[in-house]
């Protein structure tokens, strides 16, 4: 590792999946760290926000290249990749997906908006604009929640009325990075990976139809297949 800054869960096929901004990688192992393997080495140069759609099988992240900023798209298998958005982008610093709504939205500390779309039809809606300097963005209900680095503060937005409606200031000032949901209760559903392990040996990676078995790196040979 060198420099990891994006972080998300299968919690039902029970798989991290995490950027590197540095090995410019993504990269995915079981939840106690084991069976590793590089998803994307090609295509990245400052890969940050990553989140995991489990039960439709789906990955999102972002990169803030300077040069091209995008938000893309694959299976949790690192299969269809596809570009969900390049325009007018600058530094999209966090992603966020509820899954009750289908709704994925970001927050952009070029642009200075948080923006949201369903990844599956075209267009998108800005929920804020002029906002500081935004970090990291999580949602829950019809609240998103983003730290922002200049008000060193954690900010409530209703996207159903695009208002913010809340702010959380540290007692001691301090820069603030990530932020998620802990719901609690674990969050129901399944997908083909959720009961014994989708039958693999090692890896098993939802897809939105099924699943994809998967070997670790470097340790290809007879206790691995990999299959779809």
């Amino acid at each position: 590792l060198e420099s990891p800054e994006g972080l998300t869960l299968d919690h039902l096929g029970r798989t991290i999946f995490w950027t590197d901004s540095q090995l410019d990688r993504i990269e995915v192992a079981k939840l106690d760290g084991s069976q590793r393997r590089v998803l994307f080495d090609t295509g990245l140069v400052n890969p940050r926000a990553i989140i995991a759609d489990p039960m439709r099988g789906n990955l999102y992240w972002t990169d803030w290249n300077r040069e091209a900023p995008k938000i893309e798209a694959s299976h949790m298998d690192g299969t269809n990749r596809r570009i969900l958005v390049k325009d007018d982008l600058g530094l999209p610093n966090g992603l966020t997906f509820d899954s009750y709504s289908s709704l994925l939205c970001w927050a952009d500390a070029g642009t200075k908006r948080v923006e949201c779309m369903n990844p599956n039809q075209l267009g998108r809606r800005k929920v804020l604009e002029g906002i500081q300097y935004p970090f990291s963005i999580t949602s829950y209900g019809k609240n998103l929640f983003y730290t922002d680095w200049r008000r060193d503060a954690v900010v409530a937005v209703d996207r159903t009325i695009s208002k913010e409606n809340d702010e959380f200031q540290p007692q001691k000032r301090s820069r603030l990075y990530g932020i998620t949901t802990a719901f609690a209760q674990c969050p129901q559903g399944h997908n083909y990976c959720s009961v014994n392990n989708g039958g693999c040996t090692h890896l098993c990676l939802a897809t939105p139809g099924g699943r994809s078995c998967r070997c670790p790196d470097n340790t290809i040979g007879v206790d691995c297949i990999e299959r779809n």
